[in-house]
């Protein structure tokens, strides 16, 4: 299965061009034997029929490989990254929803900047004098906190309930006895 994964193109390129003299061939046959026919008084519309749906038949199955084989290519290309043009394949794509299944919006899309170039980005804005001392570190704190909210949220619902368990607890257990 690894050998068929590590050539893939090479198989595809390999289907395309049978597929292609397949149905060349075939179509050139038909047109043979459909004249042959035509002279020698034989039925021309079987003939006919048979060879233009075998042909019909090559050339849907020629297309499927065709377009395998273009998305294989496009998905290994080194497509330059272009929030104004995933934004417009984007738009297409929820015009034309066949287009959605190839995913040409994500290809095109630039990656999200990750925690460490945006804080670089953020400290050079700063440096530039873009920002003062405290709108630095406002959206410093903000940058951190985006990583570390899901944990810390989590953790403070956690506290609040095992503190109310032990209040709770505390409360009921050493309470004096009313006489």
């Amino acid at each position: 299965m690894n050998w068929v994964r590590d050539n893939r193109l090479l198989l595809l390129f390999a289907a395309v061009v049978l597929t292609t003299l397949g149905t060349v061939g075939l179509g050139i046959v038909g047109v043979v034997a459909t004249v042959g026919a035509l002279l020698g008084g034989g039925a021309v519309v079987q003939t006919f029929a048979g060879f233009l749906l075998g042909t019909l038949l090559l050339v849907g199955v020629d297309i499927v490989f065709s377009v395998a084989l273009v998305r294989a290519l496009a998905r290994r290309a080194s497509v330059p990254k272009s929030q104004r043009v995933a934004g417009g394949l984007d738009r297409l794509e929820s015009v034309v929803p066949p287009l959605a299944s190839l995913g040409l919006s994500d290809v095109f899309a630039p990656p999200e900047p990750t925690t460490e170039e945006r804080h670089e980005a953020l400290t050079r804005r700063y440096v530039e004098g873009e920002l003062s001392e405290a709108e630095y570190e406002r959206e410093l704190q903000a940058l951190l906190g985006e990583d570390e909210a899901p944990e810390t949220e989590l953790q403070d619902d956690a506290d609040i309930e095992t503190e109310l368990s032990r209040t709770t607890t505390t409360d009921t257990e050493y309470e004096p006895a009313r006489e």
